[in-house]
């Protein structure tokens, strides 16, 4: 009896994974981003981490994914993507990571490697902008961190 049962736990699994995979819910998920992540930009770029700085790195990073993730993504699929992203952009220190896993579903996690690349591009690209005048951190949105007063000889 307990044989019996074995097996068809087995299959009852195996039957869901199947089917999910069929139909596109098994997906899988994309790089896990830093949960501190707007800190290390920020602080990288030599401004303080403030809850409104976070919100505002955290932001464009989700514009940003957004904007350079259609790549290898069909167009009809794009638009409903776009139209998820939306609907969770209230939640925006999360809203980079959905971003991400809503572009690696919709690649079908064909290349993870490119999901990997696209997060790493987009924080090199808000990087870049420092200290140019240009760019996320090249406006008035952000304070710079203080300069540490001149030693005296």
């Amino acid at each position: 009896m307990g044989t019996v049962l074995g097996t068809v736990a087995v299959l009852a699994v195996a039957l869901t994974v199947a089917v999910a995979l069929r139909h596109g819910s098994w997906a899988a998920p994309a790089p896990r981003l830093s949960p501190d992540l707007a800190t290390t930009i920020l602080r990288r770029a030599g401004f303080p981490a403030t809850p409104h700085n976070v919100q505002a790195v955290c932001e464009h990073l989700g514009v940003m994914l957004l904007e350079q993730g259609r790549d290898d993504v069909d167009p009809a699929r794009w638009a409903q993507l776009v139209a998820e992203c939306e609907a969770a952009r209230d939640d925006v220190v999360g809203w980079p990571q959905h971003v991400l896993d809503r572009i690696a579903t919709a690649r079908d996690a064909a290349d993870g490697a490119a999901v990997v690349r696209l997060a790493q591009r987009c924080q090199d690209a808000l990087l870049a902008t420092a200290g140019t005048g240009r760019g996320v951190f090249g406006g008035s949105l952000f304070e710079p961190l203080p300069r540490p007063a001149a030693v005296a000889a």
